[in-house]
C-alpha cells in the first residue's frame, strides 16, 4: 500500500508540472508579434488547443483573414 500510495503522490505532482504552462495575454502577443506567430504557427503544427493557442491566433492572425479563410471553402 506505500508504494502504491507514492506512486500516487509522484503521478499527481508530475501532472501539475506538465499542466502549469504559461498562458500569454492577447496584450502581450501584441507587443511582441512575431512571438504570437511563433506560437500560433507551432500550436497549428502540434495540434495544440489551449487559451494561450487562442491569444497567439488572435494576435498573430488578424480576424479579417479568418472571414476571407472562410469564404474560400464554399
Amino acid at each position: 500500500m506505500k508504494f502504491f500510495t507514492q506512486m500516487l503522490f509522484l503521478l499527481t505532482i508530475g501532472m501539475i508540472f506538465i499542466a502549469c504552462e504559461q498562458t500569454k495575454s492577447v496584450e502581450y502577443y501584441k507587443t511582441h508579434p512575431q512571438e504570437a506567430k511563433e506560437r500560433s504557427d507551432e500550436c497549428r503544427l502540434k495540434s495544440i488547443i489551449s487559451q494561450d493557442c487562442v491569444n497567439a491566433f488572435s494576435v498573430a492572425i488578424p480576424k479579417e483573414d479568418w472571414e476571407d479563410n472562410e469564404s474560400l471553402k464554399n
